[in-house]
C-alpha cells in the first residue's frame, strides 16, 4: 500500500513541477504538543500555482516521542503573497504514519514565511489534525518550523 501511495504522489509532484516555482523544506522540524510531545523531522518539495493559485506539496517525515514512526504526506496551499512583509498561507493535505500500525489522517495547516532572500525564506507554521486508527480516533496539534528554499 505505502509503495502505490508514493507512487501516485511523486505521479503527482512531477507534474505540478513544470507549472510554477519549485520549493524544498530541506529540514523542517515538527514538535507535536497534543496528545503528548514528540519531535519530528520532515522533507518536502512542492510547487506553487499547480492548480490555479494553489501550490502542491508532498513529503516524507519521520517522528519520535513513544516510538518511531514514519510518515508520508500531501497538502494544498494557499499564499497570501504580500511585498516585502512576511507571507501567510493556510491549506490543508492527508498523510500516512506508519507506528506499528497505520494511521491515516486529515491535517490543516496554518503559517507564516518570513522571506531573507529572494530564494531563501523560514517558516513558521500550526498544524492541526486528525489521525484515525482502528477504529479510533486522535488530535493533534503540532508547530513546525524551518527553512523553506525556492529553486527558481
Amino acid at each position: 500500500m505505502r509503495k502505490i501511495v508514493v507512487l501516485v504522489l511523486v505521479a503527482v509532484l512531477s507534474g505540478a513541477f513544470a507549472q510554477g516555482r519549485l520549493f524544498g523544506e530541506v529540514a523542517g522540524g515538527n514538535i507535536s504538543l497534543v496528545p503528548g510531545f514528540s519531535l519530528g523531522v520532515q522533507a518536502r518539495m512542492g510547487a506553487e500555482n499547480v492548480l490555479g493559485p494553489l501550490a502542491l506539496r508532498g513529503g516524507f517525515s519521520l517522528f519520535t516521542g513513544t516510538g518511531t514512526a514514519f510518515g508520508i504526506g500531501a497538502d494544498v496551499i494557499y499564499f497570501l503573497r504580500s511585498s516585502g512583509s512576511p507571507d501567510f498561507y493556510f491549506g490543508g493535505g492527508l498523510g500516512l504514519v506508519s507506528s506499528g500500525g497505520t494511521l491515516f489522517g486529515i491535517n490543516g495547516n496554518v503559517g507564516l514565511e518570513v522571506p531573507v532572500t529572494r530564494d531563501f525564506n523560514f517558516f513558521l507554521e500550526l498544524q492541526p489534525a486528525l489521525q484515525f486508527a482502528g477504529g479510533s480516533s486522535n488530535f493533534v496539534l503540532g508547530i513546525e518550523f524551518g527553512p523553506r528554499l525556492y529553486f527558481r
